[in-house]
C-alpha cells in the first residue's frame, strides 16, 4: 500500500510539471549546463556550413573599405552565411562580419546557438577584449575584439555581456569594456559670425561652430550618416568610439553660407533636416543677409551642397505653432493629414531616413505616419545619446547654441554627459 502511494505521489508531480509547461532537460556539453524547454535560452542546432580556422584570422566589417573589427581564434567553430571568392561571411550581433578564406574546414556541424536575443545595449572596447565560449575567464576564447570600438550585445548576466559571433554566444567580462552610453548627435539651426548675431536663440557664431569642428577632427572624430545610425541602432554595424552625428534643422542659408565650407574643410559629413514648403519662397542662387527675415534653401541649394548634407525630412507646412495653444500644429492633425504632409516633403528629399519633430513636438500619430511614410529614425528636443535603450522615433540630440559653453560641448561628443 505505502508503495502504490509512493507511486501515485510521483505520478502527480510528474503530470503537474507537465502541466505548467515546466519540463527542463539538462545537458551538459562543452562545460556548461544549458537547459531546453519552453523559456530555454541556449540550445544545440545543426548548421549547414560551419567555419573552424586552423590559424587565427582577422575578421572585417564592410563599408567603403574592409575595417578589422576582431580576430577569430583557431579551433573555434563559427556558422558562416555566405562566400565570395576571397572571403567567408558570418554574423556578429545582426550585421555582416567577413573573414578571409584558406586558412580552415568547412563542414555540417552542431553548435550551441542564442535564442531570445534582446534589444540591449553596446559596449566599449577600452583595449583588445577577449570574449570568452562560457562565463568562466577560464574557458576557452573565441574572438578578440579591437581597442576603440562600440560592439552590440543581447544579454547581460550577472558579470558577463553576451554578443552573438557566427551563432555562438560569446561572454565579455564587465570589468573589461565600458557599457556605451549612445552616440553623440549634434543639432544646430543657425550658424552667424559673432558680430552679426542679435540673439543666442538656436543660434552659434561662426567662431564657436569652428573651434567645435576643429576639435573633433583633431581628435579624429567620424561623422555618421542617418544609415549609419539605423544600422547602430539596430545592432548591424559597429561603430568607432569617435563617431559624432551632425545635425541641422530647418535648412537655413545661414548654414550654407557658414557651416558649409567649415564641414567640407573637415571632410565631414551633417544631416540637413528640409521644411520642404519653405524652398520655394526663393529661386536660384541666393544672395546671403544677416539682417533680413530669414532664408531658406532653394530646390538648387540642395543640389550644390549634396557632398556635405545627407537631406532629410522636416514636414512640408507642419513647423508652425497653435496661436491659441502654443503647442505644434501637429497636434492638431490625424494620422493621415500627418502622413500626406510628410509624403509631400519626402518627395523633395526622396533618399530621407529619418524626421525631425517640429519644435520637438509629437504623439503616437506622428510615429505611425513616419513609419508608414518609410522613415527609419524619429529626431526629439530632447537632449541626451543616441542608444539602444529607446525607440528609434525618440532620438535624443544635444541642441548647440552659443549659450552652451566650449566644455559643455566636449563633455557631450566624449560621452561624459549625464541627465537627471
Amino acid at each position: 500500500m505505502r508503495k502504490n502511494s509512493s507511486k501515485l505521489l510521483l505520478m502527480c508531480l510528474i503530470v503537474f510539471i507537465i502541466g505548467v509547461g515546466a519540463i527542463w532537460v539538462l545537458i551538459e556539453t562543452q562545460g556548461r549546463v544549458f537547459a531546453q524547454g519552453t523559456d530555454r535560452l541556449i540550445v544545440k542546432k545543426e548548421f549547414e556550413r560551419v567555419l573552424t580556422l586552423e590559424e587565427r584570422q582577422p575578421i572585417y566589417m564592410k563599408g567603403n573599405a574592409f575595417t578589422q573589427i576582431g580576430v577569430l581564434e583557431a579551433g573555434q567553430p563559427v556558422a558562416i552565411t555566405g562566400e565570395d571568392e576571397v572571403y567567408y561571411e558570418l554574423r556578429l550581433g545582426n550585421m555582416s562580419a567577413y573573414v578571409r578564406k584558406g586558412q580552415g574546414t568547412v563542414e555540417r556541424k552542431k553548435l550551441l546557438t542564442i535564442v531570445h536575443t534582446e534589444r540591449l545595449a553596446a559596449v566599449h572596447s577600452l583595449q583588445k577584449t577577449s570574449v570568452y565560449e562560457d562565463a568562466d575567464l577560464q574557458s576557452a576564447v573565441i574572438l578578440e575584439l579591437e581597442e576603440g570600438y562600440r560592439y552590440p550585445v543581447v544579454r547581460e548576466e550577472e558579470d558577463w555581456y553576451i554578443l552573438t559571433i557566427g551563432e555562438r554566444p560569446g561572454y565579455i567580462h564587465k570589468q573589461s569594456v565600458a557599457l556605451d552610453a549612445g552616440l553623440p548627435v549634434l543639432v544646430y539651426h543657425q550658424v552667424l559670425p559673432l558680430e552679426s548675431m542679435t540673439t543666442m536663440n538656436s543660434t552659434i557664431s561662426l567662431e564657436s561652430f569652428e573651434e567645435q569642428m576643429e576639435y573633433l577632427a583633431n581628435h579624429r572624430f567620424e561623422t555618421l550618416t542617418a544609415h549609419q545610425l539605423y544600422d547602430y541602432l539596430e545592432g548591424r554595424l559597429v561603430v568607432p568610439d569617435k563617431a559624432v552625428l551632425i545635425t541641422f534643422d530647418d535648412g537655413l542659408l545661414s548654414t550654407k553660407e557658414f557651416a558649409y565650407p567649415v564641414l567640407k574643410q573637415y571632410g565631414f559629413t551633417a544631416l540637413q533636416h528640409i521644411i520642404s514648403s519653405r524652398t520655394d519662397r526663393a529661386q536660384g542662387a541666393q544672395l546671403f543677409d544677416a539682417d533680413g527675415p530669414l532664408q531658406f534653401f532653394t530646390a538648387e541649394d540642395l543640389n550644390q551642397l549634396a557632398d556635405v548634407f545627407e537631406f532629410e525630412a522636416h514636414t512640408y507646412e507642419l513647423h508652425s505653432l497653435n496661436e491659441f495653444t502654443g503647442a505644434g500644429i501637429v497636434f492638431d492633425q490625424s494620422k493621415e493629414e500627418i502622413l500626406l504632409d510628410l509624403q509631400r516633403n519626402i518627395g523633395q528629399v526622396p533618399a530621407a531616413v529619418s524626421i525631425a519633430y517640429p519644435f520637438g513636438h509629437y504623439d503616437e500619430d506622428f510615429i505611425a505616419a513616419a513609419k508608414e511614410a518609410g522613415l527609419l529614425i524619429g529626431f526629439t528636443t530632447t537632449e541626451g545619446y543616441a542608444n539602444r535603450k529607446n525607440s528609434n522615433y525618440e532620438v535624443c540630440r544635444y541642441g548647440v547654441t552659443e549659450k552652451k559653453s566650449f566644455d559643455q560641448f566636449v563633455a557631450y561628443v566624449e560621452g561624459d554627459m549625464t541627465w537627471p
